[in-house]
């Protein structure tokens, strides 16, 4: 199995810094012309897709990082990075990344001289972050400690918390906004850890949080992404958040609409990180216009 990868092809060009390459997406457009059947037409969009090549020290910042999720991946981080071993009712078990996509699967270059197959770890396709060395912070709206969080989720054997509880217990999740007309109502039991204040003071304090990690952290990357509770889906208006002035607008104006999500969303764009499992319905058109 290949550990490393080096492509010879006019349509890839290293640098000291990038990995560039030039890609064709190709596909077919279908135009149905009623009776008279379908009209199929091949098309070409021609790509350039630039990948850095030095791996940035990686923060994560969750958003609802007390609960089931963000505890256990937290949990599971510890484990990994530590080569954590715990007693199970079937035998022992050892921490590993078996199920992640990019750590324990392979994928196939293609044949050698001889015509056998060459595989090659997906995590050496193009330089990634090891996930032993990501920095974990977060927001939620329970002040609970992440090592109680990660107990009172029950997901993970009792020995391996056992193993991880100290660490753990040391983490504090930063105060989260809480809006309950997005969320269940079970939820507000646990609304100890809030931030005050208008959505746009709300919006003003995570940029803050986001700024405040990376600094403290010496992170280079920051990753925000969504793990807190399924909100309802907000109202798409004209005038309140169709455009990326509206929904700055509404934003200040403090316009009910405005989701918690939607708060932090649009605090990482606004210092530049990246996002993960947020619906950008909303902020599909004002994301485009921002950084077109």
């Amino acid at each position: 199995m290949a550990s490393s990868l080096n492509v010879e092809s006019p349509n890839v060009h290293y640098s000291d810094k990038h990995i560039e390459v030039d890609y064709q997406y190709q596909t077919t457009s279908v135009l149905a012309e009623g009776p008279a059947g379908y009209t199929v037409r091949p098309e070409t969009t021609e790509l350039s897709i630039r990948t850095d090549r030095h791996v940035p020290k990686m923060g994560l910042m969750l958003a609802g990082w007390g609960g089931n999720n963000g505890s256990t991946l937290t949990a599971a981080l510890e484990a990994n990075k530590r080569g954590l071993e715990w007693r199970t009712r079937t035998g022992m078990q050892k921490a590993n990344w078996f199920g992640s996509i990019t750590q324990a699967s392979t994928v196939l270059l293609g044949t050698d001289a001889n015509g056998h197959d060459v595989h090659i770890p997906m995590n050496k396709l193009v330089p990634m972050v090891n996930p032993d060395d990501i920095v974990v912070d977060g927001w939620d709206i329970s002040s609970m400690n992440i090592g109680d969080a990660m107990v009172r989720a029950k997901v993970l054997e009792v020995p391996l918390q056992d193993q991880v509880y100290k660490k753990l217990s040391q983490l504090k999740p930063r105060p989260s906004i809480y809006d309950p007309d997005f969320i269940a109502a079970n939820q507000a039991d646990r609304a100890d850890n809030t931030i005050p204040g208008t959505r746009y003071q709300q919006y003003q304090q995570i940029v803050k949080d986001i700024q405040d990690f990376k600094k403290s952290s010496g992170v280079e990357k920051v990753v925000v992404l969504w793990t807190a509770n399924t909100e309802r889906f907000s109202e798409v208006q004209k005038g309140l958040n169709t455009t990326m002035a509206e929904l700055e607008k509404s934003l200040k104006e403090n316009k009910s609409e405005i989701s918690p999500s939607t708060i932090f969303a649009m605090a990482a764009i606004a210092e530049g990180v990246s996002l993960a499992c947020f619906c950008f319905g909303l902020l599909k058109k004002w994301f485009k216009q921002r950084f077109s």
